[in-house]
């Protein structure tokens, strides 16, 4: 039995190496602009020399930090200067590296497991990790919650560690994890350590706490002075990053600010996400798995975690990335349990394990390649500009309208070419751009006009459609963001390049949502037609790259 799941265990390994490093970075969608906007863009800046700016990079306001983003800058810098790799493949490099960090982290959360608890729940973890649809884009994703996600990994595994030993030294390793992913990812992620430290308090000497709570202020001031440093540097002026969204998010958040200006969701937004990006075995098991008091300080994390952020009328996905290594660990030791109470029949409790697995596999993989078959189309069209003439030394400007939100990032431009908005339906506030022409910290400092923290549009974030040599928009039988193009009635537009993407307004959920293999959809559509339209009936449209031509060369042509 124990040859057997170590070989289990070296074939999830393999697997979980294989997807984040190669299968992710490759296939995976970006599920956010604010990723795109805050982070790929910054990141680009500091090794292009340009990039978009959004307000949160004001120096005026500075809740974004560059701190985050130094570590990738410092290895990509040297391969660029020293290799002549294309910069979309310096796209995928950072993914690779957010990968590798994740299986190094989920390798050592797995010895752990092994060690705390045994092989098999630890074997059920790593499954659980492998096939789970949100973790998929979210291990890959270039965003403060995805960082604090990847990190709090270690910080639970040194949690475990402390439980089961309660070692002083393995509460401050907690702690000190949690603390870098709080002041370099994302500051709210300290939440998840509070049961751990009432743990300590309740089971501790006075004394001891003491000298352990001077430890941790002793390591947070130092990692919190760095972070502070650099991102002081960057903006040239002092700049508490963390204490800046605190008070934005929390504190200043009113009507006309904070982050209820951008949307709020209903109470069951988060049930329907994690149904969304995680088994239905995998959910029920958690069930389970909170239960176990061995791990109640963690469990009572992932409840107040849940509790806090759903009473939170702005809600969004990203939001829970934090938890999901707590969501698959108490899953893994439900699951466990469960199939422990049919020991008596061991025919049966293997039946029931198999068939349990083969859901998770279906609808996990399900889910995954309806993310790549209906939403990755837009990366695949912003690859193409590379293929495009890039011999200019003057400004090459790719435009969009309705579609800004699915820009990849700069990473996909040729060093020439720019992105530019046109007029359309948004009403928001669009990023605008980092200067170009001073050094990158006199670029980085300078304080952009027509910036706001109320989302208030600002015309000067547009360009007329007359200075767009390329336009990227949706094709609905060629009727393409009409009141731009004609304001211009000598020019036409010819595509060049489209990929299909899903219609979301004529979609529904299951079809957006999951991915049936073509027979099976064919059948059901055969023999219950109009049910299986009603239930999973998806549309794709056109996403295009566009080229300008003008009339006198269309009829040269």
């Amino acid at each position: 039995m124990s040859k057997k799941c170590k070989i289990v265990s070296a074939t999830l390994l393999i697997s979980l190496v294989c997807s984040r490093l190669y299968l992710q970075p490759v296939y995976s969608l970006i599920s956010d602009c604010d990723e795109t906007f805050n982070y790929w863009e910054p990141l680009n800046l500091l090794l292009r020399g340009f990039g978009k700016q959004t307000w949160e990079y004001s120096p005026l306001y500075s809740i974004r930090s560059w701190a985050i983003l130094l570590p990738f800058y410092l290895i990509l810098y040297p391969i660029n200067k020293l290799s002549s790799i294309t910069w979309n493949h310096n796209f995928l490099l950072v993914r690779m590296l957010l990968g590798l960090l994740s299986v190094v982290f989920e390798w050592k959360l797995f010895r752990e497991i092994a060690s705390t608890f045994s092989l098999n729940i630890a074997n059920f973890w790593l499954f659980f990790q492998l096939f789970n649809p949100g973790y998929f884009h979210a291990s890959v994703e270039l965003l403060p919650s995805s960082v604090a996600m990847i990190l709090y990994l270690n910080s639970i595994r040194y949690g475990l560690r402390y439980l089961s030993t309660n070692s002083t030294a393995n509460f401050i390793s907690s702690l000190t994890f949690n603390f870098v992913a709080c002041m370099l990812g994302w500051p709210f992620v300290l939440i998840l350590s509070l049961p751990l430290c009432f743990h300590f308090l309740f089971t501790h000497k006075i004394i001891c706490t003491i000298r352990t709570a001077f430890d941790c202020t002793l390591v947070f001031v130092i990692l919190g002075s760095t972070i502070m440093a650099i991102d002081s540097i960057f903006y040239g002026k002092f700049a508490p990053v963390s204490w800046n969204i605190l008070m934005y998010n929390v504190l200043n958040a009113n009507e006309e600010t904070g982050p209820n200006i951008f949307g709020i969701e209903p109470w069951f937004y988060y049930v329907l996400n994690l149904v969304l990006n995680f088994p239905l075995p995998v959910l029920f098991f958690v069930i389970i798995g909170i239960s176990h008091k061995r791990i109640w300080p963690l469990s009572v994390s992932l409840l107040v975690w849940l509790g806090i952020f759903g009473m939170q009328p702005h809600k969004e996905e990203r939001f829970l990335y934090p938890i999901y290594g707590l969501i698959t660990l108490t899953s893994a030791i439900g699951f466990y349990k469960a199939l422990s109470i049919f020991n008596f029949n061991k025919c049966l409790k293997q039946t029931l394990k198999y068939i349990i697995l083969l859901i998770t596999i279906v609808q996990a993989v399900s889910r995954i390649t309806a993310f790549v078959a209906n939403y990755t189309g837009t990366l695949e069209v912003y690859s193409h500009l590379q293929n495009l003439p890039n011999n200019s030394t003057e400004i090459v400007n790719v435009c969009t309208g309705r579609e800004w939100y699915h820009f990849p990032n700069s990473f996909f431009l040729p060093d020439s070419f720019r992105l530019r908005f046109v007029q359309s339906g948004f009403d928001g506030l669009l990023p605008g751009d980092f200067p170009e022409s001073e050094s990158l910290f006199e670029n980085i400092r300078t304080i952009p006009t027509g910036m706001n923290n109320m989302n208030h549009f600002d015309a000067d974030k547009l360009v007329d459609i007359e200075e767009c040599q390329y336009f990227v928009d949706i094709s609905e039988d060629t009727d393409i963001e009409k009141d731009a193009f004609s304001a211009e009635d000598n020019l036409n537009w010819s595509p060049i390049y489209c990929k299909k993407f899903i219609d979301t307004s004529k979609s529904k959920l299951l079809g957006r949502a999951f991915a049936v293999p073509e027979f099976i959809s064919s059948l059901a559509e055969k023999y219950a037609g109009k049910y299986w339209n009603m239930l999973y009936g998806k549309e794709y449209y056109d996403y295009c790259l566009f080229e300008r031509i003008s009339n006198d060369q269309e009829s040269a042509e």
